[in-house]
């Protein structure tokens, strides 16, 4: 932008000191507004007599400093936004199913569809209890024995496995293959019409009402989530029922891991050795 400067502007600026460049001087006469003026207009001090000079532009970049801005400000990468740290599965958690949509997003004819619970759809059932070390069995032991439910992929073998191998591991952690009362109820999800395929099968309400009645075990151990959610009746999260000490018919009950879950996340062991220690600390019940 151009400064056209009248000759009492550039007079000014020379007696501060200032060199100026620019185009040929205006014409030299004096604008009437000027002329115009008032004498006394001249013994005003400059600083009020004369208009604020503009404000100094800012001085222009080299080609190659510009060049160069341009082109970091082209090839930035765009920031990223921060990913959040992966989120752990949920331990021995039932898969979850995905969640229906809300009744706001629903269009008005939509027929809602009532889905059960998939541990709905398949009753679960007991089989003949199983001494869990047949050569220290007494039936005139004490009454101080253990009843443990666990989910069996074999209802007629609970060591079948490696994670029968590891049920046996937990119970001679606390040297049961010596105590004389120590039973397995195992436990299986079958679909309906299918029991028949397992003698002995029973359902699990009154099966397990019978056996805490007949043996009046001191403990009762139950042995993952699903199996916990059919015994108590419950639905929570295993989290919860592993912190609550559970009553079966008068008889405290204790909630720990699954074995076949132990085999997935071997960091949930010292947990389970914890619930271990709990039941073996219950008194037996008064009967």
């Amino acid at each position: 932008m151009a400064l056209n400067l009248d000759a009492r502007q550039r007079a000014m600026l020379q007696d501060m000191g200032i060199t100026f460049w620019g185009p040929s001087a205006p014409p030299a006469a004096v604008p009437a507004v000027a002329a115009a003026a008032p004498a006394e207009a001249s013994a005003l001090p400059a600083a009020v007599a004369t208009p604020a000079a503009p404000a100094a532009e800012a001085a222009p970049q080299p080609p190659t400093a510009v060049i160069a801005t341009a082109t970091a400000t082209a090839t930035a990468p765009d920031p990223q936004p921060e990913r959040a740290a992966p989120i752990p599965p949920a331990m021995d958690a039932a898969p979850t199913a995905p969640q229906a949509a809300s009744a706001d997003a629903a269009p008005a004819h939509a027929t809602p569809v009532y889905r059960a619970p998939a541990a709905a759809s398949a009753p679960w059932f007991m089989a003949p209890l199983v001494h869990a070390y047949a050569e220290s069995a007494a039936p005139d032991a004490p009454d101080a024995g253990w009843l443990v439910l666990v989910e069996c992929a074999d209802p007629a073998d609970p060591w079948a496995g490696d994670a029968g191998a590891l049920l046996n591991n937990m119970l001679r952690a606390l040297r049961l293959q010596q105590h004389p009362q120590v039973r397995i109820a195992p436990l299986t999800r079958q679909a309906p019409g299918s029991a028949a395929g397992h003698p002995g099968l029973e359902p699990l309400a009154p099966a397990l009402q019978a056996a805490l009645a007949t043996h009046r075990p001191a403990r009762v151990l139950v042995l993952g989530l699903h199996a916990a959610r059919a015994v108590l009746q419950r639905s929570e999260a295993l989290g919860p029922l592993r912190a609550e000490l559970h009553q079966l018919h008068g008889v405290p009950a204790v909630v720990s891991y699954d074995p076949a879950y132990l085999l997935r996340a071997p960091h949930a062991k010292p947990g389970a050795w914890a619930d271990l220690c709990r039941a073996h600390a219950l008194q037996p019940p008064a009967h």
